[in-house]
């Protein structure tokens, strides 16, 4: 099944796809300068100019009688159980039980092995008098590979996030917390720890039954241990940095299972070894969103990025048309067809080409075939433009990542959140570096129960 990369060059790149995945398993410091129609906003003004929008709208949105908990889901009837105050929902996932054909992705002499990933979860919800609600949720990788000890780990992750509902006013904190060896993306191969620690906070208020406009404030790190090596590089030296930012969300529900809405936002990124690669960008994404029930689901963003280096004369800057789209369509109740898009830049390991323009689209399709069994197929390309310093000499040397991901599942229901399936996938990368260029299969079983 295709899962888009959806985390942006201002947070952290998106994960690579495991094999649990592609095998058909389950269907976002210092000031920051972006210079927009000659002004010059930094995160510190952002903030203030959000704040002041919140000011204008908190006491319009506080005399509303309307409950702004009248559009949530009730984690008492959805949960699978319960605890005193809390509400519990387990779940596990075999994301993979089979065979790697290609356990370091080496465009050489393949190495094989036999493999699994599991993944335990839990959901546990403290909902409080409808005008609260705190939930978290715990997980954890397990990846054991039979041959190769080296590549064997324990990836654990937390979120939690809280919401406390005023009327037609929402405030609302998240922090999540991850530490894994899974590869980041489809650029390194190698297996290395790294640490993600992401904090946002915001307020969103309903103007009007129809409109919201939503702010938020986020940081973002990224760390690698200090023995973590790609490619002869340091991937702390190159990859290791703090994000911090704030967008601003406008929303209009056009009807009750489509919305429009706007997102502006403001980052900045600091490196912490390699100074050079400090870069302040903006972003300006119209979109749609449409609701889970609706026969379209899913929502499309398409917009404009502003990325400015720093330092002048060191880093190529960017600019132009960045976008995320997830959309997935049931004709008859039977056959669903999914696709999805992605466009943004994404910070590179390379000493050389700091960064490269990540172009994803893709496309699924699932069958039904009676009530209990179901056919997956997919397809993704990834494009990695790449761009280097000003100063690195490589002008001549345009290198550019095209990976494509095929999988293809048959899979049997067990009850209303439970699928067992037997499939394959089969990863292809080809670069205008040759020693970059591999393929590899994989197959096997997955399982899923619970969330």
């Amino acid at each position: 099944m295709i899962q888009p990369v959806r985390r942006e060059l201002s947070a952290k790149a998106g994960e690579q796809m495991t094999g649990g995945d592609v095998l058909g398993g389950d269907m976002c410091f210092t000031r920051q300068k972006a210079n927009r129609l000659g002004a010059t906003i930094t995160v510190t003004n952002a903030i203030s100019m959000c704040i002041f929008v919140m000011a204008i709208g908190i006491p319009a949105s506080a005399a509303a009688q309307t409950d702004a908990t009248s559009e949530r889901g009730d984690v008492r009837s959805e949960a699978r159980g319960h605890l005193g105050p809390f509400y519990l929902t387990p779940g596990v996932r075999l994301k993979e039980l089979g065979v790697d054909s290609n356990v370091f992705n080496s465009a050489g002499e393949q190495k094989s092995d036999f493999t699994f990933t599991v993944t335990p979860i839990v959901n546990v919800s403290v909902p409080m008098a409808r005008r609260a609600l705190f939930t978290t949720t715990l997980a954890s990788d397990l990846v054991w590979y039979a041959h190769y000890e080296t590549e064997r780990s324990v990836n654990p992750q937390v979120t939690a996030r809280g919401e406390v509902y005023l009327n037609r006013i929402t405030v609302f904190g998240e922090t999540a917390q991850l530490s894994t060896r899974q590869r980041p993306n489809y650029e390194i191969d190698v297996r290395s720890r790294r640490a993600d620690d992401t904090v946002s906070t915001g307020v969103r208020v309903a103007l009007t039954s129809k409109f919201s406009v939503e702010v938020a404030a986020h940081r973002d790190e990224i760390r690698y241990d200090s023995d973590a090596e790609f490619d002869a590089t340091n991937l702390e030296r190159t990859l290791n940095r703090d994000t911090r930012g704030v967008q601003l969300t406008a929303r209009h529900r056009l009807t009750p299972l489509t919305t429009l809405a706007v997102r502006a936002q403001v980052d900045e990124d600091r490196f912490i070894v390699s100074p050079s690669r400090n870069s302040d960008s903006y972003r300006v994404l119209p979109g749609v969103e449409f609701a889970p029930q609706a026969l379209l689901r899913g929502s499309a963003y398409l917009g404009y990025r502003k990325f400015t280096p720093v330092g002048q004369g060191v880093l190529q800057p960017f600019s132009g048309l960045v976008g995320e789209l997830g959309l997935s369509y049931t004709l008859l109740g039977a056959t669903a067809f999914g696709v999805s898009f992605r466009r943004d830049l994404t910070y590179s390991y390379s000493e050389f080409q700091p960064f490269f323009v990540d172009t994803a689209l893709g496309a699924s399709i699932r069958r039904a075939l009676g009530r209990r069994f179901d056919v997956l197929g997919s397809a993704d390309r990834h494009v990695y433009g790449y761009r280097g310093f000003l100063t690195a000499g490589l002008d001549d040397l345009q290198r550019v990542d095209i990976t494509w991901n095929y999988a293809a599942s048959v899979g049997y229901h067990l009850g209303r959140s439970g699928r067992v399936g037997f499939g394959a996938s089969y990863i292809q990368r080809d670069s205008t570096i040759l020693w970059r260029a591999y393929d590899n299969l994989r197959f096997g079983t997955t399982f899923s129960y619970g969330l």
